[in-house]
């Protein structure tokens, strides 16, 4: 009920902060905004959003490249599924891993500060389900980030 009602009035605020009328003195007379598009917000005389020129060529490289990207993330995504499945020593690794997981798990829950942590942390935090990734088994990384 707490985060409904922090939710409720930060949305509350954050139309406060657009509002065109919000932080002038009067309310503009002229053109409506069927007319003339007005910036979303002012500070003083400057509006803080530039418009934005739509040029048609820009938009298409920019779909062109969004569409390559997409169609190559869902490339990797499917080889790694595809090396999960039948790649053996990626099996192997897997099964140690599972085992390895287990282990660190059972050392972590004998902690008596953690477990204080975990709990204070779950009274506050509300319910969200996680659900796990496709196609992976483990909570490890599928791979090298490179980073």
């Amino acid at each position: 009920m707490k985060t409904l009602s922090f939710l409720m009035a930060m949305l509350c605020v954050s139309v406060l902060c657009v509002s065109q009328v919000y932080g002038e003195d009067k309310p503009q007379v002229g053109p409506t905004l069927a007319t003339a598009p007005t910036p979303a917000f002012k500070t003083g005389q400057q509006s803080m959003f530039q418009p934005v020129s739509m040029d048609p060529t820009l938009v298409r490289q920019s779909m062109q490249a969004r569409s390559e990207y997409d169609d190559l993330n869902r490339r990797i995504i499917a080889r790694q599924s595809k090396l999960y499945e039948e790649n053996t020593r990626i099996k192997e690794l897997q099964t140690q891993l599972r085992d390895l997981q287990k282990k660190i798990d059972k050392l972590m829950a004998e902690d008596d500060e953690l477990s204080t942590l975990k709990k204070k942390y779950a009274a506050i935090t509300p319910e969200i389900p996680l659900g796990s990734r496709k196609g992976f088994s483990t909570n490890a990384m599928p791979f090298s980030t490179g980073r």
